[in-house]
Order: C-alpha cells, then sequence, then structure tokens
C-alpha cells in the first residue's frame, strides 16, 4: 500500500526576509515526495506565527486526520520552526497525531521516533525556535522600553495623534487631523456641564468616535500635554516621562478636567428645552394627594385659546391653574423681600468676615508660595544630580514627575486662593442684591435661570394646596436671612432664628451698651 501524506508550509509575515518562501518549501516537498515514492494527499499552508496550533490551515489539516481513519501515514514539513515554535504545544500536538497513527517529519532534519536518542535532537529542534522567538521578543521589548524612557510614543498612537518617522527615522506621533476634536473635548469637559457619557455621545457626533470604556481613558492621557507613559519593570517603577512630541492640551486644562472628573467641580447643567415658559414651576411642586411630581401641559379653550395647567400623572385629579400657581409663587418671593434691612446688616456683616479671611488667605497663599520655592529648588537639585552622574536617567525621570506634579498641584491651589481673595465682593454685592431684588429678577429671567432661583431658595419640593402653598421650606441661609417661619401674633414665640444666628458676632447686653453714645 502506496505512504500517503499531507504536505505542510509556513511562512508568517516577520519571517518573509528569513529564506522561507512558500514556492521554495512546496518545491523542496514535492521533489522529496517523488523521490521517495509517497503520494500526496493534501497541502495546506499557512501565513501565521507558529506560536499556537490555532492556526487557520492547520485547523484544516487536522479536520482531514481526523476523517483520514488510519489512511495518512505522515505530515511533512522542511523544518521543525515550520510545525512548531513552542517546545510544549509541539509535544502535545505530536501526542494528538499518534492517536491516529500520523507521524510529523521534517524532511531537513529527519528523526526516527523509535530511537530513543532521537527525543534529545527533537527537545533542540523544537527548542532553538522558541529561544530565537524570546531573543526577538526581548529585543523588541528593550528597544520600545528605550525609546519611551527618551520620550518616544512607541506603538500605535493615541487618539488624535499618528504615527510617523522623523529626520533620524526613528518614530515620533504628530497631531492628526482629529486632534481639534481632542481639544474640544476636553475644554467642554472642564466646563463642568457633562457628564462624560452625554459628551462622548455629543463629540461622537462630531466625529470623535470612541466607545464608552475609550473616552474616559482619553480625559485620562497625559499624553496629550506631552507626556509619554513608562510601565514598571522589575524594580523600576511606573513612570510619566517628558515625550518628544507636542502635547495639543495644555496643563491648565488637563488638570482642570481632571478635577471635574475626580467630583471637585460640578458635572452637569441643567437642560430647559422641555419646559414651556408659562410652566416655570414644572418639577418643583409636587401632588397634594399623592405626593407624585406634578407635569405641566396645555389646554386649549372653548373660544381657541391656550391654557396653562400643573396636573398629576398618576390618576388623581390634581389640576392647578399655572397662572394661579405662578402668582402666588411671587407671593413667597415677596416675603423674602420684606427683609431687606436684616438683610443690609449680613452683608455688612459679612464684608468684614471676608476681610478676616482675606487676611488668612494671604497667609495661606505665602505658606503656598514657600512649598513652590521648595519644589523649584528640589528640582534644580534634581538636575545637578543627574548632570554629576549621581542618579540615572530613569530615576531623575521618576523624581522630575512626581516634583512637578506636586508643582501642579500647589500651583492650582495657589490660584483658587487668589480667586477666591480678589472675587469675594463681587460675589457678595451679587448676592445681596440678587436678594433684594429677587421678585423682579425671576420676573425677568429667562427658563433656566427661574430654575435656579427657584431650586437654590427652596431646596425641597412645593405643594400647591386649594389657593396657596403649604409652609414651604426655605434654604437654611435663606431662613437664617429672613425670619419667614416665625410664628404669627397670638401664637406662643420660640427663640428667634435671626438671634441665634447673629448671637455669635453681637456683643451681649450687660457687658457694654448694645449701641456706642
Amino acid at each position: 500500500m502506496k505512504t500517503r501524506v499531507i504536505i505542510y508550509t509556513r511562512v508568517s509575515t516577520d519571517e518573509q526576509d528569513y529564506g522561507y518562501s512558500p514556492r521554495d518549501q512546496e518545491d523542496k516537498l514535492r521533489k522529496y515526495c517523488d523521490f521517495k515514492g509517497f503520494e500526496i494527499a493534501g497541502h495546506f499552508h499557512d501565513s501565521q506565527s507558529a506560536k499556537s496550533f490555532n492556526r487557520i490551515e492547520w485547523i484544516k489539516l487536522m479536520e482531514m486526520v481526523r476523517k483520514s481513519k488510519g489512511t495518512l501515514n505522515y505530515i511533512l514539513f522542511v523544518k521543525w520552526d515550520r510545525f512548531s515554535r513552542k517546545i510544549g504545544l509541539a509535544y502535545q500536538m505530536i501526542s494528538e497525531l499518534s492517536k491516529y497513527k500520523v507521524e510529523p517529519q521534517a524532511i531537513e532534519q529527519p528523526l526516527d521516533f523509535e530511537i530513543p536518542e532521537s527525543k534529545i535532537m527533537l527537545a533542540f529542534y523544537l527548542a532553538a525556535p522558541e529561544v530565537d522567538n524570546d531573543r526577538r521578543a526581548m529585543n523588541v521589548f528593550n528597544g520600545m522600553r528605550r525609546g519611551k524612557l527618551e520620550g518616544r510614543s512607541v506603538g500605535s498612537a493615541i487618539f488624535g495623534y499618528k504615527n510617523v518617522r522623523d529626520e533620524n527615522n526613528k518614530p515620533i506621533i504628530i497631531p492628526s487631523e482629529k486632534a481639534p476634536l481632542v481639544v474640544k473635548a476636553f475644554t467642554k469637559m472642564a466646563t463642568g456641564k457633562y457628564t462624560v457619557e452625554e459628551l462622548r455621545r455629543e463629540m461622537n457626533r462630531e466625529g470623535l468616535s470612541l466607545i464608552k470604556s475609550q473616552f474616559p481613558r482619553m480625559l485620562r492621557h497625559k499624553g496629550y500635554i506631552g507626556k509619554v507613559f513608562v510601565p514598571a519593570f522589575k524594580d523600576e517603577p511606573a513612570q510619566w516621562v517628558e515625550g518628544k512630541h507636542e502635547g495639543i492640551i495644555s496643563e491648565e486644562l488637563f488638570y482642570a478636567v481632571q478635577d471635574v472628573l475626580d467630583g471637585r467641580k460640578q458635572k452637569r447643567g441643567f437642560k430647559m428645552n422641555s419646559f414651556k415658559k408659562q410652566l416655570p414651576l414644572r418639577g418643583h411642586l409636587i401632588c397634594c394627594q399623592c405626593s407624585n411630581l406634578l407635569t405641566g401641559s396645555a389646554s386649549k379653550g372653548r373660544l381657541g385659546g391656550r391654557y396653562y395647567y400643573y396636573h398629576c400623572q398618576k390618576g388623581c385629579k390634581e389640576r392647578i391653574k399655572a397662572e394661579t400657581a405662578n402668582t402666588e409663587f411671587f407671593k413667597l418671593l415677596d416675603e423674602i423681600n420684606k427683609y431687606k434691612e436684616i438683610i443690609t446688616i449680613y452683608y455688612e456683616a459679612l464684608k468684614e468676615v471676608f476681610k478676616v479671611n482675606g487676611k488668612d488667605n494671604s497667609r495661606e497663599i505665602k505658606k503656598l508660595d514657600e512649598e513652590l520655592n521648595k519644589n523649584h529648588e528640589r528640582l534644580n537639585n534634581v538636575r545637578k544630580l543627574l548632570l554629576d552622574n549621581s542618579i540615572s536617567v530613569s530615576d531623575y525621570n521618576e523624581m522630575k514627575l512626581s516634583v512637578e506634579e506636586d508643582i501642579a498641584k500647589l500651583s492650582r491651589q495657589k490660584q483658587s486662593l487668589q480667586n477666591a481673595e480678589d472675587d469675594y465682593e463681587a460675589y457678595l454685592d451679587f448676592t445681596f442684591a440678587l436678594l433684594q431684588n429677587l421678585e423682579n429678577i425671576y420676573e425677568m429671567a429667562d427658563l433656566e435661570i427661574k430654575h435656579k432661583i427657584i431650586s437654590s431658595i427652596f431646596p425641597e419640593k412645593l405643594v400647591f394646596e386649594k389657593t396657596g402653598y403649604r409652609t414651604p421650606v426655605y434654604h437654611e441661609a435663606i431662613s437664617l436671612l429672613c425670619p419667614i417661619d416665625e410664628p404669627k401674633e397670638g401664637v406662643k414665640k420660640k427663640k428667634s432664628v435671626l438671634v441665634n444666628a447673629l448671637s455669635p458676632v453681637v456683643a451681649r447686653r450687660g457687658i457694654e451698651p448694645l449701641f456706642p453714645g
């Protein structure tokens, strides 16, 4: 009976220049079969790595072996590295083939499996390509790590950049046509008006196509401020080093976005698209019967006009004329206007408090300046150690990165204190002008401002019952400024909230006159 064989050839992409031409392998195998008088039952060629047997054509070859029912004798290839480059996997596959009485053989490295000593040569033939693989992988790894330590972004470029070669034919990344979208995404995120997912969807519509997991990683990536990440290796810690590429985001903008992502800045605005101007209280009223949130809509009148109502959606018949509810709400605002004199006293007192705090801020700013100077001095000392060859480049990069991050953090703290010091009088003037003209400002405001005024003054939902509002809960600050909730005449009086609030800053009777002279 004629010996039947399968011939197998393989050339992976990274082996094209190593003399492994598929045609050359096939010619050698066919000539060998002609010389031996073997019948070729099939030819399979793979163009994948031999690191595993999960290769398209090898899977087809094994299917043919299983169906052969003992009619196949050999699988022939030129050398053992065409068969496998992983010694453990190779032994497993040899054992698998033996179940079907099929023997793998390399025509240029033949072995007689009936001779025990052949196993030594087999181990050598299989180990050599694995060692070669490991050596090449190590060289690639070391080369990439060295490039990263030098500030080169190797591998695939981050979104918004593209891979190119510099004048020395070394890899580098430069901004791509998508870079403006990245800048826009960072700029919008820094406003604090978006959640990450809201912004991702908006930017996707503009062409910044990133999935849910990729977008937040982009907002955290220091590559956009010109840094390169070097992973930890052995005793060397992970670090960010100064990159050779151009940053497209300023450090100030990048760290502003980090503050938003870390929850140090309000993340959302409020969209009023669904609110009609006739229904400013929609979203702030709850049903007096079932305590569910009231919605609002318009009804068409018999004479063609439109009439607006706040109403419940949960089956009860609660229905309030929007005009009535809106008018009564003005009366709530008017209650605050009755306490203009007290508001003025608080205004003057707070100005004095802020002046004292301003002095505290100045002391804090002075401390921060001292810390900044220390860190700049540390940075200079690290540079001297590098120039004196007292530390390695990797140690220098690690120390430099740590000190620079401290400097950036201290600078942001200083800027925040300076802004507070500069703006407190403007904030006070604006806030108390708002309180003293609340009714007029509310009437002239657009829907978004109306919403902010309502939610700022009334932290809990309002309940409208019959012709007016149940006693509303005012914001704590409003309750302190304006004792609106004090009992009416004839009701037993409790201790005044105003007295409690002012007592720490007003001299007590019996020590000295309340008013001089």
